[in-house]
């Protein structure tokens, strides 16, 4: 089979072996995948996969079931998306059938292709970690990204206001759309603007060290901040007395290194309280673009170039719906 593999800081559509089908395993005929930015930490060799996981680049996908291994509920046929460590940009993926959900009623296999990594993301941060209550509010740093988007629509959904910083008004005019209340552009002194509307209860954070003082000063008391990436950077200055006098929870997050059973009950969440939500209208994929696989440079340079609202998604058979 081809997969997408990162080589030399690009992208290339290579041949590998195909993967057997085990016990608890179901195999996947990919019809498209996610397009993330652990994606472009792989391919520029910055993010190697976990120990024994598929070189190749893609942490979801959405396709038809092939093959079910024993004790599986799956069947041949069946439309699902799913939660992967590596290996979702490929004509094939096999995955523990724990960590697949089926398609929501109502999207299109492309859109289910954009949901499994963010909102799984989002959930686990928010509702696990922080353990986020109805009417505490929320900061989204990045709110127009993928995951910024799941979180924006899961805090409306469960009664939690939240505010925003991105890149521009036009993004802010998304997530204001999607159900944030306000929040404020990135840029030299407009951060501090974010003080209007603290203090927050949780901040979910994919920046880093840059931000690191400006949460301390923003979080309410007992507040938690869930660091999930380090896109500004990963040392700061941080001060104890606010930290401790506030009695703030500070909280590392990461997913794709998590085991087999965190992964299939994160997934088991999901589907009971998540993806309902979808069949009646209540949460969306917020699929921005679609690209052949033919052109995954230009998709990964789309999502490099910091202008997507949502999702991008790179279509592996467009003859599958």
């Amino acid at each position: 089979m081809k997969a997408l593999q990162g080589v030399d800081g690009r992208v290339e559509w290579l041949q590998q072996p195909t993967p057997t089908c085990d016990v608890g395993e179901i195999r996947i005929r990919v019809a498209a995948a996610g397009l993330n930015r652990a994606d472009l930490l792989q391919r520029a060799g910055l993010y190697p996969p976990p120990p024994g996981v598929s070189a190749a680049l893609g942490l979801e996908c959405a396709g038809i079931v092939t093959e079910v291994g024993a004790g599986c509920d799956w069947q041949v046929g069946d439309r699902v998306c799913a939660l992967l460590a590596g290996g979702g940009m490929a004509e094939e993926v096999v995955v523990d059938a724990r960590h697949a959900l089926p398609v929501p009623e109502g999207l299109s296999l492309q859109e289910a292709a954009a949901l499994p990594e963010v909102y799984a993301t989002a959930w686990l941060n928010l509702f696990q970690l922080a353990g986020l209550k109805p009417g505490e509010k929320v900061l989204l740093h990045a709110g127009a990204s993928g995951v910024g988007s799941a979180a924006i629509q899961l805090c409306r959904a469960f009664g939690s206001p939240c505010w925003v910083s991105v890149g521009s008004t036009e993004r802010l005019a998304y997530c204001e759309q999607l159900g944030a209340q306000g929040g404020v552009l990135r840029g030299e002194g407009q951060l501090q603007a974010l003080a209007d509307f603290a203090p927050f209860d949780v901040i979910l954070d994919p920046v880093g060290g840059a931000y690191a003082e400006l949460n301390l000063q923003l979080l309410a008391l007992d507040g938690r901040w869930v660091n999930i990436g380090l896109m500004g950077g990963r040392q700061a200055q941080l001060d104890f007395v606010q930290l401790l006098g506030k009695r703030i929870s500070l909280i590392g997050s990461t997913l794709r290194s998590r085991d087999a059973l965190f992964k299939a009950e994160l997934m088991r969440e999901l589907g009971q309280h998540v993806w309902p939500l979808f069949a009646e209208g209540r949460l969306s994929a917020q699929l921005q673009d679609s690209f052949p696989i033919e052109q995954a440079e230009a998709a990964f340079a789309a999502l490099a170039g910091n202008r997507v609202n949502g999702k991008l998604v790179l279509v592996i058979d467009s003859s599958l719906t």
